[in-house]
């Protein structure tokens, strides 16, 4: 068998159709974490996405009329308050695409299964492109300025204590401090939607023993038996090994955000396709989508680091 091939599966064009698609959203469910948490928007036509941000109103543009008010007299005009909104364009990307081929008489020896893992690599390589790709938006998002008017949260959130603690028990305590205050500063700019907190396993691991696990405030919020984090300050923690898709955020150790913070535009969801090749008596399996990714709201996402940003 040729180096970097590896098989799986039917015999049949129509069962490895099939086959090849169950698989493939299998793999693809397993491996990404960060698509089902953002904005997303379906297209069915165009080049971008378009995302309408309303401003920040208080209540200081509530006027009064009347005999005694003091902004607007009887018998005179009203008056109009500014309206603020803006919008955000996501472009759509180039497609992609991840592709592998099988040779026909290889596939006959083989003596294992050889479609399966393949389809699997596939679902596996584009899964982690999107997360990436929203990874490294949520960087973006942490340092941007937001649009109509809205108040931005502070963009990074600087806690030594998190790699400089004395043990494990320290570090985590110092990431569960940090966890806090970015969602108490997500709290003060009025985002009150559900909040994520995003963490590599040496975190999670670290705040597994530390006292907002350990010492459990609500039943069943994990403990360093399972391994198994529930939530630190309301945020609802997910490991991911992929923080480091954010490169302009020195020392990253975290991402507390919303899902409005990164906005996600499909034109063309993953899709797997199956096709014989009569010109090199092989079977091309491939997946593919065409999507765009970008900030959205910079109020909505809170990083957290170990070391100064330059």
């Amino acid at each position: 068998m040729s180096a970097g091939q590896i098989l799986t599966g039917a015999t049949s064009t129509n069962t490895l159709s099939r086959d090849v698609f169950l698989e493939i959203k299998e793999s693809f469910d397993r491996t990404n974490i960060f698509l089902p948490l953002i904005y997303t928007q379906y297209l069915e036509s165009g080049h971008a996405g378009q995302f309408v941000i309303g401003g920040k109103d208080d209540q200081s543009l509530a006027l009064t009329q009347g005999r005694t008010g003091a902004d607007t007299a009887v018998g005179t005009d009203i008056s109009v308050n500014p309206v603020k909104m803006d919008e955000r364009l996501i472009p759509l990307n180039d497609i992609i695409y991840d592709a592998r081929r099988i040779d026909e008489a290889e596939e006959k020896v083989a003596q294992y299964d050889v479609r399966s893992p393949i389809t699997n690599m596939i679902g596996s390589v584009l899964a982690q492109k999107i997360d990436y790709t929203i990874v490294s938006k949520l960087g973006e998002a942490a340092e941007a300025t937001g649009l109509a008017g809205n108040p931005d949260a502070p963009s990074v959130i600087v806690n030594t204590d998190i790699t400089g603690g004395a043990n494990a028990k320290a570090k985590g305590n110092a990431l569960g401090e940090s966890i806090m205050e970015a969602v108490a500063q997500l709290k003060k700019v009025d985002n009150m939607e559900e909040k994520m907190v995003a963490v590599d396993p040496i975190s999670a691991a670290y705040l597994a023993q530390s006292d907002f696990i350990n010492k459990d405030y609500t039943a069943n919020n994990g403990g360093m038996d399972t391994g198994v984090i529930g939530m630190v300050g309301g945020a609802k923690v997910y490991e991911t090994n992929h923080l480091d898709a954010a490169t302009n955020i020195e020392g990253l150790q975290a991402f507390v955000f919303t899902r409005e913070a990164v906005g996600y535009a499909i034109l063309q969801d993953v899709k797997t396709e199956v096709n014989y090749d009569f010109n090199k008596f092989a079977t091309l399996i491939s997946g593919r989508y065409k999507t765009g990714c970008g900030v959205l709201r910079p109020e909505c996402v809170v990083a957290i680091a170990s070391s100064t940003q330059a």
